[in-house]
């Protein structure tokens, strides 16, 4: 099957969303079809990543959370025809909308839907975007919600679609096995993209009622770095008990993890919760907030899992919390009960077939052949 994935950002840019599609666009590569990533960019360019055509189109509009491209418009209107199905991804950024608007090919649609912005701008400016996000819904044969607590969001906001949304929880990589040298103290790992609405500051205060074995690794770029290391600093946490990492390649990210003792993750708002899926697998003890999404992944995590579900805004309930996950042990490995990314990719693939045209095959007949040999 011939996929065309249309998303705003792609790695080596980093993200939820961004992570979800590489991995799945990985996947479906690997299952035999056919993949392009249609994307933004500062410039444009076409390149080939673990098997997976990417074709950036260069950034008309810049603004961080208003990204936009006329050439990927472009693209679409004249190319869509060439893919059996687009799949566009994030409810919350403009790349959806061309692919929705400007041509007819089968739409499949993940929104990876919060229900509201993330900061008092685009929080105010989410209503006036529902009609264009209507849109998108609307054409879309179907909607891909990553937990059933997102499903439930987005049917408040559109229940007209109910009929159409299907719930395939993200997939989970297998955890590296890696060797690496140990470290001093008890490293607690938070990642993500550096949004207010990731509530690092929660983290960085609850440090100061945690002993001075404990580090915190933040990993990850975003728009809220300055802020927290202004935090971390005025604490007097920088820059031996908060180290900022900034973005990490595979292998050095990989290697933070191996060395971590927990992993942490105080979101308001994720619609799965990648970072936490990924240390369970790892084994690893993570504190997460107690969100639907993360209630909804300690439901499916193996009985016993290493999971603290705390309220971040409670500091002495969540450095507590820290406290115990970093001094427990690792789970053992094959304990992991998450979906794989190939149960992802056979569900996605029936999504699809459901919603693509069926291929109609013609057997010709031989030459003198009567009907009755047909």
């Amino acid at each position: 099957m011939r996929i065309g994935v249309v998303t705003s950002a792609y790695h080596p840019d980093v993200g939820g969303v961004e992570t979800h599609v590489r991995r799945l666009c990985a996947a479906l590569v690997a299952a035999g079809d056919e993949v392009e990533v249609l994307t933004q960019h500062t410039t444009g360019s076409v390149d080939t990543i673990d098997g997976v055509v990417v074709r950036r189109f260069p950034l008309t509009v810049s603004a961080s959370n208003y990204r936009f491209s006329l050439g990927l418009w472009r693209w679409l209107r004249g190319n869509a025809g060439r893919y059996d199905v687009l799949h566009a991804h994030s409810y919350h950024a403009l790349a959806a909308l061309p692919a929705a608007l400007t041509n007819s090919t089968p739409l499949v649609f993940t929104p990876h839907y919060h229900g509201t912005g993330h900061s008092r701008l685009r929080a105010a400016l989410h209503p006036l975007y529902r009609p264009l996000g209507r849109r998108i819904v609307a054409r879309a044969g179907r909607i891909v919600c990553v937990t059933r607590a997102e499903r439930e969001l987005l049917t408040s906001h559109f229940p007209e679609a109910r009929r159409r949304m299907v719930v395939v929880p993200n997939g989970t990589d297998p955890a590296p096995d890696l060797v690496v040298s140990p470290e001093p103290g008890r490293g607690i790992l938070c990642v993500g993209r550096l949004e207010r609405y990731k509530r690092v500051d929660r983290v960085i205060r609850a440090m100061t009622q945690l002993s001075a074995e404990h580090r915190l690794d933040v990993v990850g770029a975003g728009p809220a770095r300055e802020e927290w290391e202004q935090l971390a600093s005025r604490l007097g946490l920088l820059p031996d008990r908060v180290v900022f990492h900034g973005r990490l390649g595979d292998a050095a990210f990989h290697a933070r993890m191996a060395s971590a003792a927990a992993v942490v993750s105080a979101s308001a708002h994720e619609a799965f919760g990648m970072a936490v899926a990924d240390a369970l697998t790892a084994g690893l003890p993570t504190v997460a907030s107690f969100i639907p999404a993360h209630r909804e992944l300690a439901a499916m995590a193996a009985p016993g899992a290493p999971l603290w579900l705390v309220n971040p805004d409670d500091e002495v309930a969540l450095a507590e919390a820290l406290r115990v996950a970093a001094g427990s042990p690792r789970a053992e490995h094959g304990r992991n009960t998450l979906p794989t990314w190939s149960d992802v990719v056979l569900a996605t693939r029936e999504i699809y077939a459901s919603v693509a045209p069926p291929v109609h095959v013609i057997q010709q007949a031989r030459a003198g052949a009567g009907a009755g040999d047909r």
